[in-house]
């Protein structure tokens, strides 16, 4: 990672970094001598804003006081932990090492330990999850000192445990109403309590939003490090080789590392850009698609823009065009609106 860092840094020496995110996997799993050395390449090769996001993702398990107090001491100043539920049962179903309790403790833990820009993921239409456990996991959640909150629902992936048991038809899930009833859970009950969605499964109280995932859906540069990593730079997206050894033998080497390269046409560009901006509550800046494309967005999706109105999934106000309660609940649907037929 560190021969990474050098070799790539040199193409950004003009830049500062505003953001940095320890994510994807578990990056809690390096030694605190482990993370100290990437934090101190970091800071050797890049130019680092001192007012600088710098997000690591956690497991309850891993954040001891020794390991938390290195990491604030390091320069790391927002955790996101991955508690995902307040039901044991759940959480052992998805195979978390952690409990409910030690979820809970481990928040609490890195809080009084300095840490005061804390996210936590939680999840629903889990196996056998029912929207009275969502609920508490909710209203145990917004108790927690946390200032912001994801919400995912789970995905089956071919080859997974869950995946077999999908095609064997004996992976119980939550019914559609279920977890649409769940969705209104979230929409009602996290801004309740000073939690505002301000994209379609992120809340964050006011002046907590996530600055670095603002950069993926407001289209900006970001620079992916280690196996598997992506990247966004000028027009052109990059994904390094997600193999290990081909990363470590490569990079020991003095090589780059294998990366796929997709050099984005202006049509892959602007669907993205709309895809990526209706996720976020602000929506598509309609000023702003006009000076990046040439022409107004109707000029490409006029009907599709007129039909979605109608259907009231799509509202347009203050120079912003965005999708209501009821389109952010259908968003794969809007998104597929905004794909251009070759």
């Amino acid at each position: 990672m560190i021969r990474e860092i050098e070799m790539k840094s040199a193409g950004f020496k003009d830049r500062v970094c505003d953001t940095i995110y320890f994510g994807g996997g578990t990056p809690s799993t390096l030694t605190g001598m482990q993370l100290s050395e990437i934090m101190e390449a970091l800071y050797k090769n890049f130019h680092i804003s001192d007012q600088a996001e710098i997000t690591m993702e956690m497991n309850p398990c891993d954040m001891t006081e020794e390991y938390l107090a290195n990491a604030r001491r390091l320069g790391i100043n927002r955790l996101s932990v991955g508690v995902q539920s307040h039901n044991d049962y759940l959480l052992k179903a998805i195979d978390r090492r952690h409990d409910s309790k030690a979820a809970e403790e481990a928040v609490k833990r890195a809080y009084r330990l300095g840490f005061h820009n804390i996210s936590i993921d939680l999840m629903y239409e889990l196996p056998g999850q029912t929207p009275l456990d969502f609920e508490k996991s909710l209203k145990w959640a917004v108790h927690l000192p946390i200032n912001h909150l994801s919400v995912y629902s789970l995905i089956i992936e071919n080859g997974t445990k869950f995946g077999q048991m999908a095609e064997r038809g004996i992976l119980k899930r939550p019914t559609e109403e279920e977890s649409w009833e769940m969705y209104q859970m979230m929409c009602r009950i996290l801004p309740h309590y000073g939690l505002e969605r301000y994209e379609i499964s992120s809340f964050a109280r006011k002046g907590y939003r996530s600055r670095h995932n603002l950069k993926y859906w407001d289209l900006s540069h970001y620079l992916g490090l280690g196996p598997a990593a992506c990247s966004r730079i000028g027009h052109a997206r990059k994904e390094n080789n997600p193999g290990v050894r081909l990363y470590e033998k490569e990079v020991l080497s003095g090589n780059l590392p294998p990366e796929e390269v997709e050099n984005l046409s202006v049509k892959d560009e602007m669907e993205e850009y709309c895809f990526l901006h209706l996720r976020t509550r602000e929506g598509i800046p309609l000023q702003d698609f006009e000076e990046r494309y040439g022409f107004p967005i109707e000029h490409w999706f006029g009907r599709e823009i007129a039909m979605l109105k109608e259907r009231k999934l799509l509202k347009e106000s203050l120079g912003h065009l965005f999708m209501t309660y009821h389109g952010a609940a259908l968003g794969n649907f809007v998104f597929e609106q905004f794909i251009i037929d070759e």
